[in-house]
């Protein structure tokens, strides 16, 4: 891998550099596989050919600047194409630069031409002397050629989307341009839609700013699309765009809006994209994160490359690749892990604050209820944390998994993971020198369609000192010999599990009969009232009025009594 050194000096940069606003949205996405599907064969039909045609352009190196030439552009408000007149305004050794007319000497210039020929070719913020098509092409390996000319055409335009200077289209790859004459589309509602036949990028011109860097950092994105459609065209969208904001990051470009919208909505799911571009700007931090994360942590640049060249399509194409790597962990365990260095910040290159979706500050919580989609994680804090009783229970039997970070008077910061019984729940006791504490419970289920899956969960945080039982002792009435003993305890006991011991007085002298065995939740009665209880048959030779028993939580007595009391 050549100039592996670059990343490195990536890496120091963006240690210490302030971020520019890059919170863009591309629009590869909504052409992609799952949003319409401009991927695959059973989805792009040839039609006969149409009266408009596209015209033939002689190969490179005999293009002139100044030819016109016509392109067909997806109208994202519609979703049907239009036609736009451009003229080749530069050419660089890589890369054709064309021009919508309307845009040429208002938002576009020679010297933005020249500006973003010069970004392509020779020089990017990570390294002077590469420009953005060299270094994707080493780490990733060449685009296509479709056209035969051995450039890619970038093509400078006012793409038409909703206008929001927020939340605009700043690029786009079409899949459709890598087909031949006129295809049928679902996403483009049934209607034609015509291929330019060619490598190209659209680029913004309006409201992205064409001379500014950030649409240096577009083309980078979209390049990636390009390169990754080559080696996997039925790529899943998340991964696409997570190794797009990663080719930017490599570049030396900005990614930092979109790290920042994940941090304020950090419990998307890693492996789905939303159906709307509106809501998808956390959904970019979160798959650029997950890959940054495999190459900090699992085998660097080539990792990433290999996800690239791989034919697997989401996570079985980053398991296989990892694996060609020798990596043998499961997906979900470094998910897991993934989760967790978010709130941490364990990253080499950026810095994270995550923002918990809520706070508590006084006790006890009560049960509050959750729902995580696949390969999402949920961060919920508790301040003044120290002798709190954090429990947890989720629906799921296999996938769930449930950590507290804790944050010490001393400044250590500890991580536990809740273990979980078979009843899929557990609780843990803090520490009394924990000033904070966060509750991170997952899901990550490695299953077909694990897209779909989703939990629902419960959690509760108590003290447990002030957590109390009323308990009494009853003989069955349809068995004699059995009796059966009830608690009501003060509050619901979310991941917690009271267990009773029972004992034999004899001269005295009292000695266990039984060792301490879990109690079961009966449903809550009317006046909501949390039930448990415990069973077990009174041999005929033990008097009841020998045996005591003793209620626990947590290894805390909560209760005592005898059969007889």
């Amino acid at each position: 891998m050549k100039n592996i050194s670059v990343f490195f000096t990536l890496v120091l940069l963006f240690l210490g550099a302030s971020y520019q606003s890059s919170a863009y949205l591309c629009g590869t996405p909504s052409l992609s596989a799952e949003s319409g599907s401009l991927h695959g064969a059973n989805t792009i039909q040839p039609l006969p050919p149409a009266d408009l045609t596209i015209p033939a352009l002689p190969t490179a190196p005999a293009l002139p600047i100044g030819i016109e030439r016509t392109f067909f552009a997806p109208d994202f408000r519609s979703m049907q194409q239009y036609t736009v007149s451009a003229v080749l305004r530069g050419v660089g050794r890589f890369c054709y630069i064309f021009v919508e007319e309307a845009e040429w000497n208002t938002r576009v210039t020679a010297e933005t031409v020249q500006s973003i020929v010069r970004a392509f070719d020779a020089t990017t913020p990570a390294n002077p002397q590469r420009g953005i098509y060299p270094t994707l092409v080493d780490l990733f390996g060449v685009p296509p050629d479709i056209d035969g000319n051995g450039k890619v055409i970038l093509l400078l335009l006012n793409i038409r989307d909703t206008g929001d200077a927020n939340r605009y289209i700043a690029g786009f790859f079409n899949p459709a341009d890598q087909n031949l004459g006129v295809l049928r589309n679902p996403g483009f509602r049934g209607f034609p839609i015509r291929s330019n036949e060619a490598d190209m990028l659209y680029i913004d011109t309006q409201p992205l700013n064409p001379n500014s860097e950030m649409a240096h950092n577009v083309v980078a994105h979209e390049l990636q699309h390009l390169i990754h459609w080559r080696h996997d065209p039925h790529e899943a969208t998340w991964v696409d765009e997570g190794c797009a904001g990663y080719a930017s990051f490599l570049c030396g470009y900005p990614v930092q809006e979109h790290v920042a919208a994940f941090e304020k909505t950090p419990s998307v799911s890693l492996i789905t994209w939303p159906e709307t571009e509106a809501d998808s700007l956390p959904y970019y931090g979160a798959a650029f994160l997950w890959i940054l994360y495999l190459h900090e942590q699992h085998g660097g640049i080539g990792t990433v490359a290999e996800i690239v060249q791989n034919r697997g399509t989401s996570l079985t194409g980053v398991a296989d690749a990892l694996a060609s790597k020798g990596v043998t962990e499961k997906i979900s365990d470094i998910f897991i892990s993934w989760k967790l260095a978010n709130y941490l910040s364990e990253y080499r290159a950026v810095r994270l604050s995550l923002m918990p979706y809520r706070w508590y500050r006084s006790y006890p919580s009560g049960t509050q209820d959750g729902k995580l989609r696949n390969f999402s994680a949920d961060y919920i804090g508790f301040e003044e944390a120290g002798g709190l009783t954090l429990g947890f229970s989720s629906d799921s039997a296999t996938s769930s998994a449930a950590h507290t970070i804790e944050f010490h008077r001393t400044g250590d910061v500890h991580v536990r993971e809740i273990k979980l019984s078979n009843g899929n729940s557990g609780a843990v006791v803090l520490p009394d020198t924990v000033i904070e504490a966060i509750l991170v419970p997952s899901l990550q289920a490695e299953t077909i369609n694990a897209e779909t899956r989703s939990t629902n969960y419960q959690y509760s945080a108590t003290r447990g000192a002030h957590i109390t039982f009323i308990a009494t002792a009853l003989p069955n009435p349809v068995h004699p010999r059995y009796w059966d003993i009830i608690a009501r305890s003060s509050e619901s006991l979310v991941g917690l599990t009271p267990t009773v011991t029972l004992a034999r007085l004899d001269n005295a002298t009292e000695r266990i009969h039984r060792e301490a065995q879990a109690m079961y939740q009966v449903v809550q009665d009317s006046q909501d009232n949390h039930l448990y209880r415990f069973s077990f048959l009174l041999e005929p030779e033990i008097v009841p009025e020998s045996i005591v028993y003793q209620i626990s939580l947590d290894s805390r007595i909560v209760d005592t009594g005898s059969l007889t009391e």
